[in-house]
């Protein structure tokens, strides 16, 4: 992979979510349940690979619901840890982490690996809560990689 692709994807998922959450705030009240439970759900997912990362245990859990509030909270503490851990050494990313999925069952995976994972993890979500908002008659935010790399460029 190229040096700077992970560092692309994680500015990349940092700036995707901040618009999902602007959108959702825009929305306020009216923001779908669901549509809250998936982004707490993408948040939740970015906060326990930070602690399995570090060895430390996760202060949420995998399906935890946050409000609006909170999940800005969230987004603010995790966005930078995983922009610079994009940005570790080639050996640092290959180095494995060993850790417990929520099932309890012991893993060991590259740091590349995993922030590969969470990064794709967001996208998924983003595009689940983008169906729902258009469902429930609400316009979702446009978080395209494209677009992202269009608006850098400007």
């Amino acid at each position: 992979m190229a040096a700077d692709t992970l560092q692309k994807l994680a500015v990349y998922t940092s700036w995707a979510n901040q618009r999902v959450l602007e959108t959702l705030e825009k929305i306020g009240d009216k923001v779908p349940a669901t549509s809250l439970h998936l982004y707490s759900h993408l948040l939740n997912a970015e906060v326990i690979w930070l602690a399995r990362i570090q060895h430390l245990e996760s202060p949420v859990q995998v399906f935890d619901d946050h409000s609006l509030t909170e999940c800005r909270r969230v987004h603010q503490s995790t966005f930078e840890r995983f922009i610079g851990l994009a940005d570790s050494t080639a050996e640092e990313l290959e180095a494995e982490i060993t850790y417990k999925n929520t099932k309890g069952e012991l893993f060991n995976t590259s740091l590349e690996d995993i922030l590969l994972h969470v990064f794709n993890h967001g996208t998924y979500h983003r595009a689940q809560i983008a169906r729902d908002l258009r469902q429930n008659g609400l316009e979702p935010v446009n978080t395209d990689y494209i677009m992202f790399v269009r608006e850098r460029s400007k």
